[in-house]
């Protein structure tokens, strides 16, 4: 039953691999660059908390992740940046979601009054150009 449950999930984030728009209210801000969502409108009940990592775009990591200081205050300085931003959108946009590398999270442009939130991360200095390979440290050397 599970496995069903979730190709069908599958099916239904695949399907639509054209420009797929969702509107997907966010939960929690997880980091700088990863946000959790509620897809009930569009998912079956026990797979609708999704985790989304923004598409092209690196923050700090936070907690135990982070290799320094420096990137732990960064990471929060994003999160709060990421936060602050969802706050005051009117709009708010889960652009052509695809499941990611780690279970349970997919991959997406979130979109907040027309503009990418991964733009304006990098915009305003809490986030850099990402391919989704190698990250780049955020420790000074």
């Amino acid at each position: 039953m599970i496995f069903a449950t979730m190709l069908a999930a599958t099916y239904a984030i695949a399907a639509d691999a054209v420009a797929a728009d969702y509107i997907w209210p966010v939960v929690r801000v997880v980091d700088g660059d990863t946000i959790q969502v509620d897809a009930s409108a569009d998912m079956p009940a026990e797979l609708a908390s999704i985790k989304v990592r923004l598409r092209g775009v690196d923050t700090p990591d936070k907690g135990r992740w982070a290799k320094c200081e420096a990137e732990k205050r960064a990471a929060l300085e994003a999160t709060d940046f990421t936060k602050r931003t969802i706050g005051d959108a009117a709009s708010i946009v889960v652009r052509d979601p695809s499941w990611g590398k780690w279970g349970g999270r997919v991959i997406a442009n979130l979109i907040l009054d027309g503009r990418p939130l991964s733009a304006l991360l990098i915009k305003a200095g809490h986030g850099r150009v990402y391919d989704g390979k190698k990250r780049k440290p955020w420790c000074p050397k």
